[in-house]
């Protein structure tokens, strides 16, 4: 469970140094409580206090390492949600759209045109680093389309389906690349499954908007 900035506050050496950038131990501990600082930012703090306070100094958003091979990558892991408020230390991934009924001619046209993309903003390079392949409704192309892109490229994959055939069968294709899979009404069971068979280690869900009712 995560702790309050009071409670982590007791944790902290009371010196008030400014070191870690704040004027008091007190608002570094409110900082840290709400995920705008790291632990490690106190010069001071002692080893057993670090270990209590693990867990709140935790990234409150998870890093997840996504991927396989030279394009493999990690994104999360950072103490803030916006950029503007602190430098994000693993960049937001970008991928590119497919549809599993494009034909293997233009298949492999674009896999060459976007190994070879990138262009700079602000001082960084951009590129693609995964494709999201969208099934177009049939189990085998769906299948065949990930196998390519896992075998013929360095992109990694999101498989995206509504079919849990579909998805298992795309899974087994490309399971040397580790596909993120994406499905929203995939049940427990076949999670499981895929999971023990090491086709996959990680799923996107999406969820329905919630509605609220004004009582």
């Amino acid at each position: 469970m995560a702790l309050t900035g009071i409670q982590i506050f007791k944790l902290l050496p009371k010196t008030n140094c400014k070191e870690c950038g704040v004027p008091t131990c007190l608002a570094f501990a409110m900082n840290l409580a709400s995920g705008k600082a790291e632990l490690d930012s106190c010069p001071y703090v002692s080893d057993e206090a670090k270990e209590q306070l693990s867990e709140a100094s935790a990234p409150p958003i998870r890093p997840v390492e996504i991927g396989k091979g030279v394009r493999a990558a990690k994104t999360g892991g950072e103490t803030v949600q916006y950029r503007h408020e602190k430098t994000f230390f693993n960049p937001t991934l970008l991928a590119a759209t497919l549809s599993s009924d494009i034909s293997q001619a233009d298949l492999e046209a674009k896999l060459k045109v976007w190994n070879a993309f990138q262009y700079e903003r602000v001082g960084l390079n951009l590129r693609p680093e995964l494709v999201a392949l969208k099934d177009a409704g049939d189990k085998n192309a769906f299948a065949a389309v990930a196998k390519t892109i896992a075998e013929k490229s360095e992109f990694n994959l999101i498989l995206m389906s509504e079919n849990a055939d579909t998805m298992k069968a795309a899974s087994k294709q490309a399971v040397l690349k580790d596909p993120l899979s994406m499905r929203p009404q995939m049940q427990t069971r076949m999670i499981l499954e895929l999971l023990q068979k090491k086709m996959v280690s990680l799923f996107a869900l999406r969820l329905d908007p919630l509605k609220i009712s004004s009582p």
